[in-house]
């Protein structure tokens, strides 16, 4: 048996992976893992056949039974390291890198359910663009996501335009 962390990674990346899939763009996984887990691709039109445009958005993948609602936002702890990371890579890289959080619910057996008719996983995720400076925490940052950062086809492609406009880095 896996252990339960592996699960919720592979649960998380299949998710995403669809999501990315079912708004047009495909998604690539990194296989070397230093902070990537799969990057969102463009792909278009040229003449009859298509080309790959190249990535356009890079995702770190968090899957946790951790986190909770307040208000208008989802609250997690992310690990110190893992958001200072973050932080570097927006600085330094040309590549915008969203942290996509995949809320699971607390009993594992809710997670997925497949039948003839339908393939569900629960609960969802979320987008973050890591703010402000570096954490001087040891052990974790806590994040506030906004809940209207809810990661669909819809959001993703909308999210796709505000990039190539820099409304969003």
């Amino acid at each position: 048996m896996l252990p339960v962390q592996t699960i919720e990674e592979l649960i998380s990346e299949s998710y995403v992976s669809a999501i990315v899939a079912r708004s047009g763009f495909v998604p690539n996984s990194i296989s070397k893992d230093f902070g990537i887990d799969l990057e969102v691709r463009n792909i278009t039109s040229y003449g009859n056949k298509r080309i790959d445009m190249g990535a356009f958005l890079s995702l770190q993948l968090k899957a946790s039974v951790n986190w909770s609602l307040e208000d208008d936002y989802v609250v997690y702890d992310l690990e110190a390291d893992a958001f200072n990371r973050l932080v570097f890579r927006r600085d330094q890289s040309a590549l915008p890198c969203a942290l996509v959080l995949c809320c699971l619910p607390g009993d594992k057996s809710l997670w997925m359910a497949a039948c003839e008719d339908e393939l569900t996983i629960k609960k969802c995720c979320y987008y973050y663009f890591v703010e402000g400076p570096k954490s001087p925490n040891s052990r974790s940052k806590r994040i506030r996501i906004p809940r209207d950062q809810l990661l669909t086809p819809k959001s993703l492609q909308s999210l796709r335009e505000k990039l190539l406009v820099g409304a969003v880095s």
